[in-house]
């Protein structure tokens, strides 16, 4: 008997139409260097990821583009 799957976070569910829409900030540790919303790089310490997806249409989508912030460019440049 198989058993069913749970979705194991439910806000990284959700049916995107057309335009362009994201997932939350979720809390990551940058343990590589990566290269935050406001063009300078971090690495070592504690920032938020989330990943942006476009969709046109039925069915066309580019695939996500993920985006690194500090707390303080969060706060500063607002959630968009």
């Amino acid at each position: 008997m198989k058993k069913k799957r749970a979705l194991t976070n439910r806000m990284d569910y959700s049916i995107i139409k057309n335009g362009v829409d994201c997932y939350p900030w979720t809390e990551h540790f940058a343990w590589w260097p990566v290269k935050t919303i406001t063009g300078l790089r971090a690495w070592g310490i504690k920032v938020y990821r989330r990943k942006v997806w476009i969709v046109w249409g039925t069915g066309f989508h580019m695939e996500p583009e993920i985006q690194y912030a500090t707390l303080f460019e969060i706060l500063d440049n607002g959630s968009d």
